[in-house]
Parts: C-alpha cells; sequence; structure tokens
C-alpha cells in the first residue's frame, strides 16, 4: 500500500480530455516535466456525482460543458495550471477534464490507498 501505476505522458498543444472520474477507486498524481497543464476539477459530493452521471447518459453530451451544470460552479469547479516542475494530486473521485495548452511531458501514476 500503495499500489502505484506510473505512466510517461506526451500531449501536443490543444489536445483536451473530457471529464471523468479515474478507474478503480484510484487517485492520481502528475508531474510536469516540460509545458503546462490546465485542469478543471469538480469535487465527488454526491449531488455532483448524479450530475455527472446524468450528464453522461445525455446524448448531446459533447455539446453540453459539465461545470455549466453544477450548482453554484464559481464556488464549486476548480482551476488548476500546472506549470513545468509542478505536481498535482487528484483525490478519488473527484471529477476532471484536463487541456494542454502547451507541447508537455509528464509523469503520473494512478495509486490505491486506505484514505476516505
Amino acid at each position: 500500500y500503495p499500489n502505484v501505476q506510473y505512466y510517461c505522458l506526451t500531449s501536443a498543444a490543444g489536445c483536451y480530455t473530457d471529464f471523468h472520474i479515474d478507474f478503480g477507486g484510484t487517485s492520481v498524481w502528475y508531474h510536469i516535466l516540460s509545458g503546462e497543464k490546465i485542469f478543471c476539477l469538480i469535487p465527488p459530493s454526491k449531488e455532483n456525482l448524479a450530475i455527472y452521471e446524468d450528464w453522461l447518459c445525455r446524448p448531446d453530451q459533447a455539446e453540453v460543458f459539465l461545470p455549466d451544470l453544477i450548482p453554484n460552479h464559481a464556488e464549486n469547479v476548480f482551476r488548476i495550471s500546472l506549470q513545468e516542475s509542478q505536481t498535482l494530486v487528484i483525490p478519488t473521485a473527484w471529477i476532471h477534464a484536463v487541456y494542454t495548452p502547451k507541447d508537455s511531458l509528464v509523469l503520473g501514476g494512478n495509486f490505491l490507498h486506505g484514505l476516505d
């Protein structure tokens, strides 16, 4: 414990990963070796998870920006810009999307732990 899966990501500027929750109840960490990543994070409240689940099933999902559906999104949706040599840990079940404004090289990993 924790059991960590490591990976190296290369991303071209303009890449986007839509909103998701990392697999199997894992938390995830990112360390930027070069470039930049912008994260949009939504905490896993019961209400937010229900909104996320409904959004996943929408036929127009690609046309609807998930944070627009989150109540009081100015206070309940977080934007984090991660620069070279910075690290971010995203806790279990946090809903997040990632945008790459600059070509990037990233080390990261998913891990399980016993914390709630």
